[in-house]
């Protein structure tokens, strides 16, 4: 059994006397470290990373801007304060809350107050210290079920994404191959929302802040969804104003994600009728000024689903309330446990009748809080339902769409020719191209040697890091596809060891069943060019075929 773990406080006084009266009091239970001036606390609270500051407000001036620089320091901010304050007319306690102290503590002192109002921030302290643990564990348990369960389904969508490319498969081959490719891609879908929930949960999904192209998220979440349920033969109506800023600052991927959410559950929920997709904005002159956000981007998705009672309505959006970690704040008593979620899901699920995905609304109902928006929903039973998302981005001055481009995306039929399809793409042959694929799961090394085929490329394996490199020194590559997660030698190393050797223009892509935030930036620190999660896409790959080989070969 671990020993108990003893907390350390930080007393910041300019009285000795007060300094010895307090660690007499507290040292039986706490490490004490103790600082007569700021500029000595400062160096101490960086030195010893205490758990708890106690802080005179009675020291000099120059003594009492340290609370200043502690909010200064990243880390030194996130420590909570008590303040030791004089116990005049109640007035220093008041400045002890507009500072936001945790507490304070008023001379003369009653020792038995000190320890209770330490102890209390203890509690506190140690109470999120094991939120965080499970949170961390939790997080990691996820993210290695999601890689375990990736490199099936890397095997199950990439085969049966080739096969579906065959155009001489009869009609009953097909249909086979195109509804286990569908329950693969759902179940990739599943998986991409625990993930994402589980970091909502933990508070670690950060949202991105970049500019993106309106049209170009519009038609590719119209495109996909129009390939995803084209069997269903439900009529899709799409209607985009022509108010709408071209480009809008904000988190590209994340608005993708919840338009396709939306789309999906509406899709899902409706088996005969329409589903309309409606986008317009509202321009705030005044509305976030300050953080750069004055554009109201206004989603709206209508379905002729069976729809919902006012009151199951209410009951929906209180259920998503309910499940937003943003407003918890990931206190000890609003971390619910996972199975519990699930749970209430799978009750909750004849809210919407047709197994609507639940997760993946809640996953959007918390990315919506993040982005500081709102959702609603109208129902009418047996008329349909209507999502509204208000979600606030940043105008960065860009003409508005021109009418050409909004007829175009209203009419999407338009798009017919670059129609987005998971499963069917032009491959252009690249001439004298040379490959190396390095992965040590002979399935994976199947799978991308089969995408790559149609292209024409000279394609090498290697089942691990020291065999790519033996590669590479004997043959002269374009392009190196490298898994990640290898024993012996991981993607990484190997990849800093072609780099040392000389290879600095050879470009590497990652191949990667961690799809985790920030994996992105992770390979690109380390030498990688880029990176495709697992499983492969067919335009991800050929994205990357078109930016490094293209070019190669046209050179030669």
């Amino acid at each position: 059994m671990e020993p108990e773990k003893k907390y350390k406080l930080l007393i910041i006084d300019d009285e000795n006397t007060i300094l010895k009266l307090l660690t007499n009091i507290l040292s039986p239970e706490y490490i004490i470290i103790t600082a007569a001036n700021g500029s000595n606390a400062v160096e101490k609270a960086k030195e010893y990373k205490p758990d708890l500051i106690l802080l005179d407000m009675l020291m000099p001036a120059s003594d009492r801007d340290i609370f200043a620089e502690f909010n200064k320091n990243n880390e030194l901010k996130k420590i909570p304060v008590i303040f030791i304050t004089d116990n005049e007319n109640g007035k220093y306690d008041e400045d002890s809350f507009a500072l936001e102290a945790a507490d304070f503590i008023a001379k003369p002192f009653n020792s038995s107050i000190v320890k209770i109002r330490v102890r209390n921030q203890i509690q506190l302290i140690s109470a999120a210290e094991a939120v965080e643990s499970a949170n961390r564990g939790n997080s990691v348990f996820l993210a290695k079920l999601s890689h375990e369960i990736r490199t099936p389904l890397n095997a199950i969508l990439g085969i049966s994404a080739m096969q579906l490319q065959n155009e001489m498969q009869s009609h009953d081959v097909s249909d086979a191959f195109t509804r286990i490719f569908n329950s693969g891609d759902l179940l990739l879908g599943i998986i991409n929302d625990v993930v994402d929930m589980s970091m909502i949960e933990a508070g670690k999904l950060e949202l991105a802040n970049s500019q993106y192209n309106v049209a170009s998220v519009i038609n590719d979440a119209v495109s996909f969804n129009l390939s995803k349920f084209e069997s269903k033969h439900i009529k899709f109506i799409v209607n985009i104003g022509e108010n709408i800023p071209s480009i809008l600052a904000g988190d590209e991927t994340r608005i993708k994600q919840i338009l396709n959410i939306l789309l999906s559950n509406a899709f899902q929920c409706t088996s005969s009728g329409e589903v309309e997709l409606s986008i317009s904005c509202e321009t705030h002159a005044a509305l976030y000024a300050s953080a750069g956000k004055n554009v109201s981007l206004i989603i709206n998705v209508r379905d002729t689903s069976q729809g919902m009672t006012a009151e199951q309505a209410e009951k929906l959006l209180e259920h998503y309330a309910s499940n937003n970690f943003k407003k918890q704040g990931g206190s000890p008593e609003n971390i619910v446990n996972l199975r519990g979620k699930l749970k209430t899901m799978m009750r909750l699920q004849d809210v919407r009748f047709t197994g609507s995905s639940d997760l993946g609304m809640i996953v959007i109902h918390n990315l919506i809080s993040m982005m500081d928006g709102e959702i609603n929903i109208t129902s009418k039973t047996g008329k349909g339902t209507s999502f509204t998302v208000r979600l606030v981005q940043g105008n960065i001055g860009a003409k508005t769409l021109d009418k050409e481009t909004a007829r175009r995306l209203n009419d999407y039929k338009s798009y017919n020719d670059n129609k987005f399809s998971k499963t069917h793409i032009v491959r252009e042959n690249i001439k004298a191209g040379k490959v190396l694929i390095v992965d040590d799961v002979d399935i994976n090394l199947y799978v991308a040697k089969e995408m790559l085929s149609p292209y024409g490329l000279d394609i090498d394996l290697a089942v691990s890091g020291e065999e790519a490199l033996e590669f590479i020194m004997k043959n002269n590559y374009d392009l190196v596809f490298m898994d990640h997660i290898m024993p012996i030698m991981d993607g990484i190393e190997t990849t800093k060891r072609i780099r040392k050797m000389g290879y600095n223009k050879l470009p590497i892509i990652a191949l990667t069943a961690n799809a985790v935030s920030g994996v992105k930036e992770l390979f690109l620190e380390n030498g990688f060019n880029g990176f495709i999660s697992k499983p492969i896409g067919l335009h991800d790959l050929d994205g990357i075929l078109r930016q490094w080989m293209l070019p190669a070969a046209a050179g030669r």
